[in-house]
């Protein structure tokens, strides 16, 4: 079996990204991705999303910068806001990522729990309010596919 191209690996991401969200729908290169945070997301997809990593209201009311109240409010087929769809969509491909890279989405969600001392002794699930701590994120999963550890 031969090797995986780069653009296979972002379909392969994207297919588990769409997973985490219940979504039938291609997403082929980044201009896919901000039509789809344009468009929304909905409640429903976010909910799924939320099942699928483990996220409570609170959690993802962080993350969002919406009130929990703001978030139960909505009707499932409510779209969030461009900006709050954006963090979605950047939520579900790091988790897909970490799936992908862990070879285990428990072990993945294990990972974002425990304090790391390449993070600054944060756990990494502290640091997705921003989007500087997604980037960080990113660029620790990247070192640790590469085999590289703080």
């Amino acid at each position: 079996m031969g090797a995986v191209s780069p653009l296979d690996m972002f379909s392969l991401e994207n297919k588990g990204m769409l997973r985490y969200l219940n979504i039938d729908i291609p997403l082929r290169n980044m201009y896919d991705f901000i039509e789809l945070s344009r468009n929304g997301i909905d409640k429903k997809a976010l909910l799924h999303l939320a099942k699928t990593i483990d996220f409570d209201i609170k959690e993802l009311a962080q993350i969002l910068y919406l009130s929990e109240r703001t978030i139960q409010r909505y009707d499932l087929n409510k779209k969030l806001s461009t900006e709050a769809s954006a963090k979605v969509l950047q939520l579900a491909k790091l988790y897909a990522k970490g799936e992908q890279i862990f070879g285990d989405l428990n072990k993945f969600k294990s990972w974002m729990e425990h304090p790391n001392v390449a993070l600054a002794m944060k756990k990494p699930k502290e640091l997705l309010d921003t989007t500087f701590g997604f980037q960080l994120l990113n660029e620790e999963l990247i070192r640790i596919e590469h085999g590289i550890f703080a």
